[in-house]
């Protein structure tokens, strides 16, 4: 197949502006150019052709047939061009993060204004889903920030771990006081359990951890995601396990309060996804680095409770 011939792209793009106008002058004042420059164009893509494009009268320009012919494609063309260029723009300013609720909730959304301080020039677009794609859906979103107990091997995928499991019990500070306070352990068979996810049994490990053997594990509410289980415990309806990393602010605010310092560590852990072509883009960088650097100043304060 012979390689495609196109007209010289500039002169081209001067001869819509002149059959805009249907003026060398009008059209060299939108293109910051001199007359003798757009006349120059005019003459070389009409050389290109082999025809005339316009017809030259003393009140202005006429095109002709062919000009006529050519107008409308090489103007949709640019236009095209435009919205390609634009959508590819907006591409590399925007950042899709694919993330579950509360991790969006609890560590990013309340540390968006610094993200946005740190790197103006991205726009941070947040896709909340319970379940993980699988495949990695590269047409959705840039990256990904997956809960699982284990990652799966990729080849063509950079899986790091950013947080791993540990869970504490947390409440309403109001669940210290009244007719059953909580003092010890034993005394959460006064309360009752909120459970954060479906199908796990991080309650009944948690227990058993704990020294508690007396109490059913499976008793309580079961929740969809944490930050349902979070609300609920804020609202004095029961006690929750918690990601330490996630309570920090309604800690420190009061709303939370964590009643006992046994952690359960666990096998799960919060993962950052993200394709190895995709990895030196700046953006990815980006993110990347800053909410590492957030995980590790909410880890501090966890620390310092």
């Amino acid at each position: 197949m012979n390689p495609m011939k196109l007209p010289p792209l500039n002169a081209l793009r001067v001869f819509v502006a002149a059959a805009e106008h249907l003026s060398f002058t009008r059209a060299a004042t939108s293109l910051h150019l001199t007359q003798g420059a757009v006349s120059r164009h005019v003459q070389t893509l009409e050389e290109f052709y082999g025809t005339s494009l316009f017809i030259r009268q003393a009140r202005g320009l006429a095109l002709t047939a062919e000009g006529e012919a050519l107008v409308k494609p090489a103007r949709d063309a640019f236009q095209l061009l435009h919205e390609a260029s634009e959508m590819l723009r907006l591409r590399q300013s925007g950042l899709r993060v694919r993330i579950p609720p509360t991790p969006a909730m609890r560590w990013v959304l309340p540390n968006l204004p610094d993200f946005q301080t740190r790197y103006p020039e991205y726009t941070l677009h947040l896709i909340t889903q319970l379940i993980h794609d699988k495949p990695f859906n590269r047409a959705e979103y840039d990256l990904a920030i997956i809960g699982m107990a284990r990652p799966e091997v990729s080849t063509d995928m950079r899986i790091e771990c950013i947080c791993r499991e540990k869970l504490v019990p947390v409440c309403s500070p109001a669940l210290l006081q009244g007719a059953h306070p909580l003092r010890t352990p034993e005394d959460l068979q006064y309360h009752t359990l909120l459970h954060p996810w479906r199908d796990q049994d991080v309650w009944d490990r948690w227990l058993k951890l704990a020294g508690v053997n007396s109490l059913n594990s499976e008793s309580g509410v079961t929740f969809d995601a944490l930050e349902y289980a979070l609300h609920a415990a804020a609202a004095g309806m029961g006690v929750t396990l918690a990601q330490v990393s996630m309570v920090n602010d309604d800690i420190q605010r009061g709303k939370l309060v964590i009643p006992f310092d046994t952690v359960l560590e666990t096998e799960w852990a919060y993962y950052l996804m993200y394709s190895h072509e995709m990895a030196q883009q700046p953006k990815i960088r980006a993110f990347r680095d800053w909410l590492i650097a957030t995980l590790e100043r909410s880890e501090a304060i966890s620390r310092s409770m």
